[in-house]
């Protein structure tokens, strides 16, 4: 067997075997070289290799023979040219590194989310998770940062974000006595009634113009036109949409928030896809397993451990720990919710195991009575009254319908049994899931994600009128709105057969 040696002083390195001696500055692209070098070289004898990834590896004082291997496979691919092999190739990293320091420096007291929300906006062609986002914003000079804050604040004095402040103690496991003053400082005792034109417009029932207020935002989440709602209240479109987005202002998402005081400790999460101006948003959502009520609704540009993090701190921070969680097998939800919720009962969701059963005995089973009686058994493993019954049912379809199918009861079924033991849906979320489709599916395209927050709060707002009143506390003005009243106060039958009747042959004319 051949042997090497490597010797090394503070600047070179002397290399010796049996084929060759030789001396040459100790850098990272002359040791790549040598590597891939030796490695070619091979016994004109038998034509195997002289030397072994673990020699070189030993050799170069590298961990593993993967080093050395991972350089002979870069070499082979680059054509096996020493000059393309060694020239250092531009990187994803070198092309948006730059665009997200000028995004950190052009407004550095925003929030990391916020600056990956403008990053995404003015650069959607670039696919960029927030995860990796920030991975970039560590590389970023501390100098370059603290001079662009010398440079705002001395020419403005600083006046704190509140809403980036929250987002920022959202993001903390544990508060320290530092950061506890800093709130007591941030968030000084003040006067805490709404401000004008806030809130408290919104459930004043004394108000008869609120009332028409709200139920023009519950008729406009029904899909019900604004220039149908217009005619019918006698105003202009412009006034209807005024209304629209005056009740639904980020005012009334922390008043919704402050009104709701009970829920069973069941929350079911889930996810929902919209797009706005070409690019895919997410709405994601916790729902009250037992009610079906959404306790939390966010939208975010990204469907990853990221968001689930910040949604699950979110919902923390407003009601605590719940005592189970019910959801599908999102990888990404699964990784945020060992993150924020570590320890919490969480039971996966029965039908989408089933669904995806289904879909795996159909494509792997082709005799029709196996199928059938395979069906029949899946059906078992989630329906049978018992426990033990359950899973002597799986392992049944183990045994008769193959290795994939077993594979797959074995990696997704057996393997998560202790969450599928309550035989659980999360059927709460997708039934709010449905109604979310429904209200954005009656729109011809969404400019901006303020259109997409606003009916979304209106149909929180709808949902907690019509369905939320057992998480409200008794004093709350939520309990004494009676819609069916405001209908007959704020409409008349003639009125509207007259307005239809109207729309109608406006609608004919125009199809004329």
């Amino acid at each position: 067997m051949a042997q090497i040696t490597v010797e090394y002083t503070d600047t070179t390195m002397r290399i010796r075997s049996q084929a060759f001696s030789c001396e040459f500055p100790e850098v990272e692209k002359n040791k790549k070289a040598v590597l891939v070098f030796l490695r070619s070289l091979c016994c004109p004898d038998t034509g195997k290799p002289l030397f072994t990834y673990q020699q070189l590896a030993a050799a170069f004082d590298y961990q593993a023979r993967q080093n050395v291997a991972n350089f002979v496979a870069e070499f082979r691919a680059s054509e096996q040219s020493f000059v393309q092999f060694l020239t250092r190739v531009n990187t994803k990293h070198d092309h948006l590194f730059p665009l997200v320091e000028a995004q950190i420096l052009s407004s550095v007291f925003l929030s990391l989310h916020q600056h990956y929300v403008a990053f995404c906006d003015a650069y959607p062609q670039e696919k960029l998770s927030e995860t990796t986002f920030r991975e970039y914003v560590k590389d970023i000079d501390g100098g370059k940062i603290l001079k662009a804050v010398r440079q705002v604040v001395s020419k403005t004095e600083v006046s704190l974000d509140i809403q980036r402040y929250l987002q920022e103690v959202l993001d903390l496991k544990a508060l320290s006595g530092a950061k506890c003053k800093e709130i007591v400082e941030v968030f000084p005792i003040e006067d805490t009634s709404p401000p004008a034109g806030g809130n408290e417009q919104v459930f004043d029932r004394d108000r008869p113009e609120v009332s028409r207020k709200l139920l023009v935002v519950v008729l406009y989440v029904y899909n019900v036109p604004q220039e149908v709602l217009a005619l019918l209240f006698g105003v202009g479109k412009t006034s209807i949409h005024t209304w629209i987005y005056a009740v639904c202002s980020k005012a009334v998402e922390w008043q919704i928030l402050r009104e709701i005081v009970c829920w069973s400790g069941q929350v079911s999460f889930d996810e929902k896809w919209i797009k706005i101006k070409g690019q895919w948003y997410f709405v994601l959502c916790a729902v009250d397993s037992v009610s079906g009520f959404p306790l939390l609704i966010d939208l975010y540009p990204t469907l990853d451990t990221v968001s689930w993090t910040l949604f699950f701190r979110r919902f923390e921070a407003l009601y605590g720990r719940p005592g189970l969680i019910q959801s599908d097998g999102s990888r990404s939800l699964a990784a945020a919710r060992q993150l924020v919720f570590a320890g919490v009962r969480y039971q996966l969701c029965k039908f989408h195991k089933l669904r995806n059963l289904m879909k795996h005995l159909r494509q792997h089973i082709h005799d029709p009575k196996l199928l059938k009686r395979c069906v029949r058994l899946a059906k078992h493993i989630f329906s049978n009254t018992w426990v033990s019954s359950r899973k002597h049912a799986a392992k049944t379809v183990q045994n008769l319908a193959g290795q994939e199918v077993s594979d797959y009861l074995e990696a997704h079924i057996l393997g998560a049994w202790r969450h599928l033991t309550q035989s659980l849906t999360n059927n709460a979320a997708e039934r709010f899931n449905r109604k979310i489709e429904k209200c954005l599916s009656g729109r011809y395209g969404f400019s901006s994600t303020t259109s997409v927050e606003v009916l979304l709060r209106g149909l929180w707002l709808k949902e907690l009128v019509l369905n939320g009143r057992k998480h409200l506390a008794a004093t709350s003005q939520i309990m004494e709105l009676d819609l069916a009243e405001i209908c007959q106060e704020s409409l008349s039958v003639d009125k509207i057969l007259h307005n239809f009747d109207d729309y109608a042959l406006s609608r004919i004319e125009k199809l004329a």
